[in-house]
């Protein structure tokens, strides 16, 4: 299984795979959206793959 994760970062939002990072994003939903698109593709070559989403605050739950 491939994990992906949407963190929030000191500028903005990245997405995490292990250690590495990805370029920042100004937002969480832009974040969300590429890390989705990076899984579905992986996806399509027949990969097991998650987005796994950090809550913007203390109140929302991470939804992957």
């Amino acid at each position: 299984m491939i994990t992906f994760n949407v963190v929030k970062e000191r500028h903005g939002w990245a997405i995490r795979l292990g250690e590495g990072m990805s370029t920042p994003f100004w937002s969480r939903d832009l974040a969300v959206r590429e890390a989705n698109c990076i899984a579905d593709a992986i996806g399509r070559h027949g990969e097991r793959t998650e987005v796994v989403v950090e809550p913007s605050d203390h109140h929302e739950r991470a939804r992957g």
